[in-house]
């Protein structure tokens, strides 16, 4: 009879722990993320031989309005060959979420270009397939790394270093 009592009273106490802890992470106040907004300069380097030059210098601004909407603005010079084009294009997304603690995942709803744009689109498609693995998706990894600071990653290799504002 006491083994029973004593069975009874641990089990009791591991299922009010069990209780207590899960209503702390339940009433706990909840970061919102959203609206995530940062910007950042990156140099694309994506010759692959060294008689066919490659680059993109683009100022980045990425934004996750909420997770219906966000967009991801590309502004900068793009060096092929031995000619240098403007790029200004938007990314819009749409029907985001957050696929775990720090990856987020949208829909490329329309890639808009601008009327200054004149980098050929099978030049910009090759900075595309650097950010993204299949070009209906926008899948990026936010780490923090400071206070206001984050690492923004692909699904192949972190992308670029943002202020977030």
């Amino acid at each position: 009879m006491k083994r029973y009592t004593t069975l009874m009273l641990t089990i009791t106490l591991a299922v009010l722990l069990l209780a207590f802890f899960a209503g702390i992470n339940y009433f706990k106040p909840q970061t919102n993320d959203l609206p995530f907004r940062c910007s950042a300069f990156s140099r694309y380097d994506l010759s692959r031989h060294d008689d066919k030059k490659i680059e993109f210098d683009v100022s980045q601004d990425l934004r996750f309005i909420d997770p219906h909407s966000g967009y991801l603005l590309l502004n900068g010079q793009v060096t092929y060959g031995d000619k240098v084009t403007t790029l200004n294009r938007r990314i819009a997304l749409s029907a985001g979420n957050k696929i775990d603690s720090d990856t987020y995942r949208y829909k490329i709803r329309t890639i808009i270009t601008s009327t200054n744009d004149s980098t050929p689109d099978d030049v910009f498609n090759l900075l595309l397939t650097e950010i993204t693995l299949d070009p209906g998706y926008l899948q990026l990894d936010v780490n923090q790394v400071d206070k206001n600071t984050y690492l923004i990653g692909g699904p192949l290799s972190y992308l670029f270093t943002c202020q977030r504002y």
